[in-house]
């Protein structure tokens, strides 16, 4: 979205995600779309499956075109500084970082990764081959969202002694950016990866037009003014200076964005977060550790609890989502979710106010799909921004059919809006209207009538290639649950075929009960004639 508070659609690099013998799942590869749904029975792997998506869009701060990562957030960052991993230390010459300026400034050729210096792709690659590096911070980012402590747990669980792997491919156009993978069993971690010589600023596209200009023009001004170039550790620090550089110029190309995550049984969360929040802080004392053992939660639930102690609202600087939130309580709640703070810094208090009405509903005292929608309006209005990815589990729990079509839609309105969502679903109803968005999409590809398109406040059509569904499926031979992807089918839609198995098995036992009816009222009126 852009400030003038237009919708967008993001043209985000491509990202494949592969896990083997992770938790439940044998093996599966997911293409992330900007609407991704999981499908399948209970326990096949696809909150699993969410929660990866989770821990490396986290780690990574999105899924970038080059993965360096933000020196503020990163473990390696520390390392570089203090040289604790990479011996000898990354020294760069003055002349190359000449070389590398005069190339950023020439805007009618690109500026590819092996233009850099040697030493800085060295770098650039260790940091996905060594375990030490990405490896070590992708095992600690998956055992705090899973709740470990170790990530080798999630290897025991699929009943496979050969190990974990997960993997992460990121292209852009059918090229290979580059790629990383980690494998883990319970002799160690290895972790490997590729850069590949992938194009950097593109042609003439100048610095001057991204957001990383103020680092450009400080990192030019270093060099021309020879300053920084005289000793190893000054040329030290403008090698980290060109990391940063490197970083922010891709971030500005590519996509980049926060990580949001509804969990499942999110009611129950909204209805008591006030409880157990006030109920951890009264046992971290030391006496009240000493009293009790305090159970621990996984990362993803601390996270949204988190973002629900700290909430703010009508903290952004256009309406777009606000209007979304807006459209989601006027179509499905037929009311509006209020927030209040009982004292300063206090923890804030949620409640619902039913339309036509001036009083307000705590949520501990409003319906169960009322809860269930709340997290989904106030990130809409306080966290989710274009270019954030948002990861719901079950969006369709605790709400009326006709609900599920709205959340549906509300889905499909989010992308428009720019931002990634997965979802887990059980919902035939939430498929269906994903289906009748999607032929949407191919009526306005396809349909030529000579008048202007009709412009919509809230777009909602999808484009087919803009949605994947996932079926996690249990795999008797494997121990564990594969993953396929279900196409799309203009007169079918995208319903998993066990949804159709069920929905036939019902119609013929109402066929079955209805004929032995017939059968039985016929016996009765033959015996009393």
């Amino acid at each position: 979205m852009n400030k003038a508070g237009k919708h967008t659609t993001t043209a985000p690099t491509d990202v494949r995600i592969s896990a083997t013998n992770f938790g439940p799942i044998a093996s599966g590869t997911v293409d992330l779309r900007p609407l991704t749904v999981f499908v399948g029975p209970s326990n096949a792997g696809k909150t699993y499956f969410a929660i990866l998506i989770y821990a490396l869009h986290r780690l990574l701060h999105g899924f970038p075109r080059f993965p360096v990562m933000d020196r503020r957030r990163s473990h390696f960052w520390r390392d570089l500084r203090y040289e604790e991993s990479l011996e000898p230390a990354p020294d760069v010459k003055g002349k190359d970082l000449r070389d590398v300026l005069n190339k950023l400034e020439t805007e009618e050729r690109p500026f590819k990764f092996s233009d850099l210096p040697g030493s800085v792709r060295d770098v650039a690659q260790a940091m996905l081959k060594d375990s030490e590096l990405l490896g070590r911070e992708l095992r600690i980012e998956l055992e705090r969202c899973f709740d470990l402590e170790s990530v080798s747990d999630l290897v025991r669980l699929s009943g496979h002694s050969n190990g974990m792997k997960v993997s992460l491919d990121v292209r852009e156009e059918d090229q290979r950016l580059w790629h990383f993978s980690m494998g883990t069993s319970k002799s160690g971690t290895i972790t490997d990866g590729q850069i590949e010589d992938m194009v950097l600023l593109p042609e003439g596209r100048p610095i001057s037009k991204l957001k990383a200009e103020r680092l450009f023009r400080r990192f030019q001004w270093l060099i021309r003014e020879e300053r920084g170039i005289d000793s190893p550790r000054k040329r030290r620090y403008l090698f980290e200076e060109l990391l940063e550089l490197i970083f922010h110029m891709n971030a500005a190309l590519g996509t980049r964005g926060g990580t949001h995550y509804l969990p499942a049984a999110r009611s129950g969360i909204m209805q008591s977060h006030r409880v157990i929040a006030s109920s951890l802080v009264a046992r971290s004392t030391r006496a009240g550790l000493e009293r009790l053992e305090l159970p621990t939660l996984s990362g993803v639930m601390v996270d949204f609890m988190q973002q629900l102690i700290l909430y703010e609202e009508d903290r952004r600087y256009d309406s777009w989502m606000n209007s979304l939130a807006d459209v989601l309580e006027h179509e499905a709640l037929a009311g509006r979710i209020s927030i209040s703070r009982p004292s300063s810094g206090g923890y804030p208090e949620f409640a619902y106010r039913p339309r036509g009405t001036k009083k307000d509903i705590r949520l501990t005292r409003a319906s169960s799909m009322v809860s269930e929608l709340a997290p989904v309006v106030l990130f809409l209005r306080g966290a989710v921004d274009s270019g954030d990815m948002l990861i719901v589990e079950e969006p369709e729990a605790h709400l009326h059919p006709a609900a599920q079509t709205v959340m549906a839609v509300t889905l499909a309105r989010m992308v428009r809006a720019g931002v990634r969502v997965v979802v887990t679903t059980h919902s035939d109803w939430l498929l269906k209207e994903i289906g009748n968005l999607m032929r949407e999409g191919e009526l306005e590809l396809h349909e030529k009538t000579g008048k202007p398109a009709r412009k919509e406040a809230f777009p909602r059509a999808l484009r087919p290639s803009e949605v994947g569904i996932w079926l996690f499926s249990r795999d008797k031979l494997s121990s564990g649950s594969t993953v396929e992807e279900i196409p799309f089918d203009r007169s079918e839609g995208v319903e998993p075929q066990d949804y159709e198995d069920v929905a036939e098995a019902l119609y013929n036992r109402s066929a079955e009960l209805q004929n032995r009816f017939e059968e039985t009222a016929k016996g009765v009126k033959r015996e009393r004639g």
